[in-house]
């Protein structure tokens, strides 16, 4: 009864931050945080409202062939119970919110399926709820929760399977929540081979098959229904909205495959870093770099010890995919392998220590010394970590999502100006193209910044895109344009957007609106080339 009691109370101690930044956030003003966020709640809307899964705030309303439906369509049933916006979003904030609880518990079967004991099963369960990336996720209509928690769960399942005397139908549930998974995040697709691999490595070839055969129709089906609606216009817009395949093929030709895998590598030891160790503004990419390493080296530990090899080797897959991707691997994406990472970290801290106690029985003075030396660094790593942690959750997520609800404020007025003065059938640029949607109705869209140009530190190339805005602008029908000084915050960083600003002072744009944050923009008619003749 006391143990019962005690998870219990760590369940609710490792819950009550989260908690508390989705009561006071249950609004959503920072709604459209990561992008994919407010199209996951407008591709969940066109569902709901019978349109079909599509991305009802651009222009078109194309087909979303992006992302699996998996995670919208749970977002749908939130319409259907509320469809008034925004009133509906502290519901959905309360549905991102429960998804904490289930990849908790995952994470706590993991960890017990690996051999931890009880005290190391809490320490490293409330180190996964507390990190501020995971309570971010909690509050934010994003997918990472619910997949991780499928993710764990299928792996459980099919490390369980690998026993002599597990039931077939264990694989049979394992590739049930693969594809699951999929059907979440497609970057489980490498499940549908590392998993029956490990299978065939202990000889259950009749597991493999009944995995891989649980797991294929959730694949086939998708990609089937992508292949048909998928729109095949190779566009910068079309493609980086609704086709992976395309735009890594626009960003990552097979001469710049090296340049890629070299600064995704370097991006996912930073990710791996900042994940164990919370980002600061004043964090250390090289300390960074060390304790990734660290977590690394002890999930291969980890994994020769208990030869528990299912999520070692589908992590592999997975981080094989992010070397490879448009994008160098942060935080977000490399979260999926974020309870290996911690579980090898703490194996890895675990081995040190045993050296540590060894080294310390010699009578020489200079082992004790030097085991003095190395127990403070561990030590002071080690609060360096709680540290963090703890001013990630009362300092830098508060202020960073005050300054969001400061920014929507501002926005809020302009969408108020919109709905007031803009025709309703004209369409709009904007940075935040489904909030444009969600709060005018008017479709908008972005002009997006081709990943392939940050690679190449190509700044010239980036500005002329930029001061390509009035091309871009008729070229899409968008009538007006709405901007803001964080425009491309996640795209160019520091970088600046140097070419827009010198392309909205051009004769090609009237100013109509502006605020300290907010501008708004109509696209003046091109004049004709047979005026006064």
């Amino acid at each position: 009864m006391l143990r019962k009691l005690t998870l219990i109370g760590v369940f609710v101690a490792a819950l009550v931050p989260s908690a508390y930044f989705a009561w006071t956030l249950r609004t959503m003003p920072h709604l459209g945080f990561y992008h994919d966020d407010s199209i996951y709640w407008v591709s969940a809307r066109s569902l709901a409202t019978g349109d079909g899964y599509r991305i009802q705030s651009l222009p078109g309303q194309p087909y979303q062939t992006k992302y699996p439906p998996l995670y919208p369509t749970l977002l749908a049933a939130i319409w259907k119970l509320d469809p008034r916006f925004p009133a509906n979003l502290p519901l959905a904030t309360l549905f991102a919110w429960l998804l904490l609880p289930l990849f908790l518990a995952a994470l706590w079967f993991l960890l017990r399926d690996y051999g931890f004991s009880l005290r190391e099963r809490y320490i490293l369960l409330l180190m996964a709820a507390l990190s501020p990336v995971t309570v971010v996720f909690s509050f934010s209509l994003m997918p990472e929760l619910l997949f991780g928690a499928l993710l764990l769960a299928s792996l459980i399942l099919a490390e369980r399977a690998m026993q002599p005397d597990a039931p077939r139908w264990v694989a049979l549930l394992a590739g049930v929540c693969a594809g699951l998974a999929y059907l979440a995040k497609s970057i489980a697709a490498p499940l549908l081979l590392t998993v029956p691999l490990c299978f065939a490595l202990r000889r259950h070839f009749r597991k493999a098959a009944l995995f891989f055969a649980a797991m294929v129709p959730f694949m086939a089906g998708w990609q089937w229904w992508m292949a048909r609606h998928l729109a095949h216009s190779w566009d910068l817009v079309t493609l980086y909205y609704t086709n992976y395949v395309g735009f890594q093929i626009y960003n990552v030709p097979l001469k710049d495959l090296p340049l890629v895998i070299w600064y995704n590598l370097d991006g996912f030891l930073q990710g791996v870093g900042k994940l164990l160790i919370f980002d600061l503004p004043y964090g250390s990419k090289h300390l960074e770099r060390v304790v990734a390493i660290a977590g690394i080296a002890g999930c291969v530990r980890l994994a020769m010890r208990t030869r528990a090899l299912q999520y070692p080797v589908a992590a592999l897959g997975m981080s094989a995919i992010l070397l490879v991707w448009h994008f160098p691997p942060d935080q977000r994406f490399v979260f999926p392998l974020y309870p290996l990472l911690l579980m090898g970290l703490a194996t890895e801290v675990r081995n040190i220590c045993t050296a540590l106690r060894l080294a310390w029985l010699k009578p020489a003075f200079a082992d004790r010394f030097a085991v003095a030396g190395f127990g403070a660094i561990l030590a002071g790593l080690a609060a360096f970590s709680i540290f963090c942690m703890v001013f990630g959750l009362t300092h830098v997520i508060p202020d960073l999502f005050a300054s969001y609800r400061e920014d929507f404020s501002a926005r809020e007025q302009a969408y108020q100006w919109v709905n007031r003065n803009v025709p309703r059938d004209a369409n709009m640029y904007a940075y935040q193209d489904p909030l444009m949607f969600l709060y005018t109705g008017h479709k908008a869209c972005r002009l997006p910044i081709p990943p392939k140009f940050l690679y190449h530190g190509d700044d010239h190339g980036i500005d002329k895109l930029m001061g390509s805005m009035a091309d871009f602008a008729r070229g899409y029908d968008l009538e007006y344009l709405l901007l803001t000084p964080d425009d491309y915050y996640r795209d160019l960083d520091a970088k600046g957007t140097h070419g827009l600003t010198e392309a909205m002072q051009s004769n090609a744009f009237e100013k109509l609106y502006a605020s300290k944050q907010v501008a708004i923009y109509k696209l003046n008619v091109m004049p004709s080339l047979h005026a006064g003749l």
